[in-house]
Parts: C-alpha cells; sequence; structure tokens
C-alpha cells in the first residue's frame, strides 16, 4: 500500500508513518527533472435541467482567465543545498570513462562538501503597480536568489520584501516596467461551499495552467497555530504554491498553499489561504517588512462535548484556559486556570482557531473585553494586548509526572470507574478499561490537579466535587491532569 501524503504547494515531502497515516508537506516544488504525466481521464456528468439551469455546470471561464492570466507568475527560487559528502576530482581524466564520470558526477572539482543550489518552483501574482508579488513563504524561504517568469517568458529578478511563516505567506518586489496589471482582491468571508472557484498557476514548472472547481469547505485546519484555509476540489498540484484562488467574478479570493494527496499528485483536496486574512498579513509586510501580531498569555485548548457536557453550557464552543503566563496581559487581567473564554473583543469564540486568530489581530496596546465562564458564572475581564515575541511561544513542557505503577488505592469513584490515591497531591491509582474513565482516556498514574474547575488538594476533595456534580445533574465531569509534565483538561461522562 502507498504512504498517504499531504502536499504543500511548495517544498518537500512528508511521508506518513505508516500505511494509513496522513502527513503535510509543501506542494510548490517542481522537480527539474523528467516528470510522468499521467494521461487525462474524461468522465461523462449526468445533465439534468432544473429550472432552466444544470446542477453543478461551471460558467464559461476564458475571459476571465486571459484578462487574469498575466499577472500570474512562475518563481524561481535557487536555494542553498544542504553540504554532503565531499567532491572529487575525477579518476578517469583522460580515459575513455572521463566522459562518462562528467556526466554523471557534475562539477568534480567543486570544493569539499559543496553541492549545487536546489531550484524550486511555485507560483505568484501581482497585487499592486509599484511591483509586488504575493506568494507562499515556503516558495521563497531561505532562497538565494529568486527569478519571475512572466506569461510571455520574461524573466525578471525579484527581492524579497518580507515573509510570514506562520501563515505561508510572502512578499516579492520587481523593479521594472511594463508591468501586467494588479490582480484585484476578492471577498473570500462571502465565498460559500459550492460557489464556483478557478486557479491558475505553475504545476511542475509547466508554465500557466487553469484548472477550476468549488469550493468544498470553509474554516479547515491543517496543523497550523492560523488555519483558515478555503478547501477545494480545483486540481492543484505541486508548483501552484502562492498562485491565486478566484472566484466566479474573476477576483482573488485565497493563495493556494497545500494539498491532500496520498500519492503526491492531486486527488481533489487543495487548500487556499483566504484572502481576508492573506491581505492584512501581505499589507503589513509591504509596509514594515515584518507581521505584528498580539499576545494575552495563555495556552488553550479546545471543548468537546463531554467538556461541554460537565460545564453545563451545551453545546461545545469556546477555549478552555490550560495556563497563564506570569505577568503577561491575560494575568494582569485576572484570567485563572479553567476559565472558559465564551468571547473575545465582542466577537463569540466557537473553537481555539477563533480566539488566535482575535488575539493576533489586534493592534498592540488596545484593551479587549474578555467574557469567561468560572465556577458556572459568566464574568467579562479586560485585557490589554501585548506584542507576541518569538520567545512567548506556548512551550510543551517535558518534566516528569508519572506514577507509580503500585499505588495504594485511598478513594474509589465507582460512577466514573475510578481509584485514587493521595501522594504528593492527587494520583490516580486505577482505571477500569471500559469505565467512563477509561474510555475518556485518563490513566493510572496521572495526576489529578482540578475538578470542575477547581484546585483539589486531596483524593477526598475530589470524589466531593464528583459528588456534588451529580447532585447538580451535570452529565460529566471537568478533571485538569498532568501526564510526564503535559496539562489537559478532560471530560468524563458518567457511567449509566
Amino acid at each position: 500500500m502507498k504512504r498517504s501524503t499531504i502536499v504543500g504547494v511548495g517544498g518537500g515531502l512528508v511521508a506518513g508513518a505508516g500505511a494509513t497515516v496522513l502527513a503535510l508537506s509543501s506542494t510548490s516544488w517542481a522537480d527539474n527533472g523528467q516528470q510522468a504525466i499521467a494521461p487525462a481521464v474524461t468522465q461523462q456528468a449526468a445533465v439534468q435541467a432544473v429550472s432552466q439551469a444544470r446542477w453543478g455546470t461551471l460558467p464559461n471561464l476564458a475571459d476571465l482567465v486571459e484578462a487574469a492570466s498575466p499577472s500570474v507568475v512562475q518563481i524561481v527560487a535557487r536555494t542553498p543545498n544542504q553540504t554532503g559528502a565531499a567532491q572529487f576530482a575525477n579518476p578517469f581524466e583522460g580515459s575513455p570513462l572521463e566522459e562518462f564520470f562528467n556526466r554523471n558526477f557534475p562539477n568534480p572539482g567543486a570544493a569539499p562538501g559543496e553541492l549545487p543550489d536546489r531550484v524550486g518552483s511555485g507560483s505568484g501574482f501581482f497585487i499592486d503597480a509599484e511591483g509586488h508579488i504575493v506568494t507562499n513563504n515556503h516558495v521563497v524561504e531561505n532562497a538565494r536568489s529568486v527569478t519571475i517568469v512572466l506569461d510571455n517568458g520574461r524573466e525578471i529578478e525579484a527581492d524579497v520584501v518580507g515573509t510570514d511563516p506562520k501563515t505561508d505567506l510572502a512578499v516579492l518586489k520587481v523593479n521594472a516596467r511594463n508591468l501586467p496589471k494588479a490582480l484585484s482582491w476578492g471577498d473570500s468571508d462571502a465565498a460559500r461551499p459550492g460557489d464556483s472557484i478557478f486557479a491558475v498557476g505553475s504545476p511542475f514548472g509547466l508554465g500557466n495552467t487553469v484548472t477550476a472547481g468549488i469550493v468544498s469547505a470553509r474554516g479547515r485546519t491543517i496543523g497550523g497555530q492560523y488555519d483558515d484555509f478555503i478547501q477545494v476540489d480545483a486540481p492543484i498540484n505541486r508548483g501552484n504554491s502562492g498562485g491565486p484562488l478566484f472566484d466566479a467574478k474573476g477576483e482573488v479570493i485565497g493563495v493556494n498553499s497545500a494539498i491532500f494527496s496520498p500519492s503526491g499528485g492531486n486527488v481533489g483536496i487543495g487548500f487556499s489561504i483566504p484572502a481576508d486574512l492573506a491581505q492584512s498579513i501581505v499589507d503589513q509586510i509591504i509596509r514594515t517588512g515584518t507581521v505584528e501580531r498580539g499576545w494575552l498569555g495563555v495556552a488553550i485548548q479546545g471543548v468537546d462535548a463531554d467538556i461541554a457536557a460537565s460545564l453545563g453550557i451545551g453545546n461545545a464552543r469556546g477555549a478552555l484556559v490550560q495556563d497563564v503566563t506570569a505577568d503577561s496581559p491575560a494575568d494582569k487581567a485576572g484570567l485563572e486556570v479553567g476559565d472558559l473564554i465564551m468571547t473575545f473583543g465582542g466577537e463569540r469564540i466557537s473553537d481555539l482557531t477563533d480566539l488566535t486568530r482575535a488575539v493576533a489581530d489586534t493592534p498592540v496596546g488596545q484593551t479587549r473585553d474578555v467574557r469567561i465562564l468560572r465556577g458556572g458564572k459568566e464574568r467579562t475581564l479586560k485585557a490589554t494586548i501585548a506584542k507576541l515575541e518569538d520567545a512567548e511561544e506556548p512551550q510543551q513542557q517535558l518534566a516528569s509526572a508519572r506514577g507509580s505503577s503500585s499505588l495504594n488505592s485511598d478513594v474509589k469513584i465507582d460512577a466514573l470507574g475510578l481509584e485514587l490515591a493521595n501522594q504528593s497531591g492527587v494520583v490516580i491509582a486505577d482505571v477500569g478499561i471500559n469505565s467512563p474513565a477509561g474510555v475518556a482516556g485518563l490513566r493510572q498514574g496521572d495526576r489529578v490537579l482540578m475538578v470542575n474547575q477547581a484546585e483539589v488538594a486531596n483524593a477526598a476533595a475530589v470524589k466531593s466535587a464528583v459528588d456534588q456534580a451529580k447532585r447538580d445533574k451535570r452529565q460529566a465531569v471537568l478533571f485538569q491532569i498532568e501526564r510526564n509534565g503535559r496539562k489537559a483538561f478532560v471530560g468524563v461522562p458518567f457511567g449509566d
């Protein structure tokens, strides 16, 4: 069985660890070697007239493509290769095998350890009359030189204005005359699943290529902290990275960035950075050469159905505070571990990405209302946002917190299938395999820190909090545990 992969529209492949594991990578690097081009397979679609319209039929895009295509460029980036084994002189010099050696081992006289630059290919597009071009960070990252190739074959050297690895965006600039016109940003927030779209880029370095399809989904996350991708079914392959995604009006609603692929080729699942996000990042890069983000100073986790039940909030929503950085804006505002952040700056927080983006987009120094749920009561705090520094990114702590394999049980909680021990706090002594606690993921040796948003000092306090939740007719109990130095909240439902 072939390994499954997600291929970003740019760099190398990251294969799955097993036959059924999916990984993420970039799709923009086009190999300069020979490429096997699979024959196209055409499938006739059934056509059914409904109110004089044909379901699933795309509009004729020829006029839109003709107008937009000259503004889309191929990007060729030369990147220093990793130092490899030392090169050496041709041992067959002067013999009939000299030419064979030179053909298969180029640059035999190169300095020891030096290898030829890696040459990669991606896509980009003009956004203004000053020669600024948008592309992906992974297309030009660590590039020694960057060249753009216009649709008519004209080549121009480009400078990197700035990059933002967190959103995989970059801005280039060329100083030349008679440049193509700028493309217009569209409203990506208005894009709905089922809307017609088309993409233009240079897959495999072939030059401008047009593909079309529909928006498949919105708000996709594939591992990044600031992910909010538009998912499309338009064929996108390596080399399309940084190319524009257009709506039916010919406006740019996304920047193509990654694909999902079991084989490395297109399978109809592509991901595009929404224009509303891309435009704000690009504007910052053009103005300052960098991107400034707001910082709150909390580590957060998502809310699942069991956690929501333990908090008595109905549907799963919000962001649960796992940790608060000392002297951070969150600490100064009074946020505590176990708080459920429900709104930020008046915006509803449905999941982690909502809070992450809302905080990041808040200008440094501005104050925002933070609506939280604590102890079953809602309250509003005020947080003044600081600047995010790289060193302030949440780091996983790796201190050991393993329990003994032979713990003596002090308290049993039959309703959850737990046995607890008092050992410098509270440690889980045993978990029933198919008990509610076992199914929820609790393990022997886990240290219990909080129950229902309140700290617990001993096993009796845990049982008391569980009993109280049952009297309050909660459907689940919220535990905060520590395992191998990592803290997490777990919702444990009551058994039947």
